[in-house]
Formats: C-alpha cells, sequence, structure tokens
C-alpha cells in the first residue's frame, strides 16, 4: 500500500483518533515532536517515534492509522529537505504551545549532547541554543513570557508575534543546522552517532 498524500481531512481523522488515546500527544504536538525527530542526526524508526506519540498504543494501530502517522510524517519530512518547513500563516498560541512542547520532546535526546561536545565551536554552540530556545519558546509559561517581555519593553502579544516569526525562519534551517553542529561537535562520524 502506497503511503498516501497527507491532507486536511487526514489532520482531522487524526486529531480525533488522538484524542481519544489516553497519554496520546495531540495532533500538534505530534508535528513539532516529528519536525525534531525527521532533524535529528539519528533518525528514529517507525515503531520508535510512533510509541512517544502513542504511549501503550502504538503496537495495536491499524493499518489505516498507522498510514495516516506515516504519510503525516512523510510531509514533514518532505518539507524539511525539500520544500522548506513552513508554520501556519497566523500566530495562533493553540498550535504554538503544543507544536512546541513536542518538539522539546524529540530534541532533549540529541540537544544536550551537542551542547556539551567539547569540540563544539562557541559560534556553532551560541547557534544551536538560539534556534532551540525559540522554537520550544511557546512551551513556557505564562508567567515566563510575561517576564521576558517585561525585560524587553515589549507586551506579551508583540514578543509572542516576534517569536514566533523568528520560528518561522528558523524552523526553515533547523535540520541544515543541526547537520553542520553534529559533524562539528565531533560527535559524528561517518554514520554514527555516539551519545
Amino acid at each position: 500500500m502506497q503511503i498516501p498524500q497527507f491532507t486536511e481531512l487526514h489532520a482531522k481523522q487524526l486529531s480525533t483518533f488522538l484524542n481519544t488515546q489516553p497519554q496520546a500527544m495531540t495532533l500538534e504536538q505530534s508535528e513539532g515532536y516529528l519536525f525534531g525527530v525527521i532533524c535529528s542526526p539519528s533518525p528514529l524508526d517507525v515503531h520508535e517515534w510512533l510509541a512517544q506519540i502513542l504511549p501503550n498504543t502504538a503496537n495495536d494501530l491499524d493499518e489505516e492509522m498507522l498510514f495516516l502517522f506515516m504519510a503525516l510524517y512523510h510531509k514533514i519530512s518532505e518539507q524539511v529537505f525539500e520544500t522548506g518547513y513552513k508554520l501556519p500563516v497566523e500566530f495562533n498560541l493553540e498550535f504554538c504551545k503544543p507544536w512546541s512542547e513536542g518538539f522539546l520532546v524529540a530534541t532533549k535526546a540529541y540537544a544536550e549532547p551537542l551542547l556539551n561536545a567539547p569540540e563544539l565551536d562557541a559560534e556553532f554552540k551560541q547557534a544551536l541554543e538560539s534556534a532551540l530556545s525559540t522554537l520550544s519558546f511557546f512551551a513556557l509559561d505564562q508567567q515566563a513570557v510575561t517576564q521576558i517581555a517585561a525585560q524587553n519593553n515589549m507586551t506579551s502579544d508583540a514578543l509572542c508575534q516576534y517569536q514566533y516569526e523568528s520560528m518561522g525562519d528558523f524552523a526553515l534551517g533547523f535540520a541544515e543546522l543541526i547537520e553542520v553542529v553534529a559533524i562539528n561537535s565531533g560527535l559524528i562520524t561517518d554514520d554514527s552517532w555516539d551519545e
């Protein structure tokens, strides 16, 4: 069976399905999570990432749902490596907060080792820290957002709008940045990824 093109209808079906599963990520969390997984220097196989999205139920997935998840993965992967990853045009906290939360779950496995790699140049470390903090910004609680806005003499709304625009820019080049950082960190040699 061929993996279908991921459509709005598929998004609705997956979202409805995820909402019925205990402890499952939402569709938006899944999107942020898969974006982080796809950009990883050591990609996960299907069963590994599915187990994160659907704890306890990933192995009982029927074929149709499995193919919808595969189609979502394929769509995000295509955007990351070919067409350019696009966030929704308008800022929407209902999308951004769970997306950032999912992204954080995915990058936790590889961000720390990269940032702590002794061979990594300061400029690469700073670029990675900026990208990670921007893409995960909306996972912060409201109090932290208000505090950051105050420190920068901005309203929370203005800060969120600014962060969202920056998020789009960072999302476009994140996979490339991870590749460059991974190679320069000395943690990646040939095709291996040493933790």
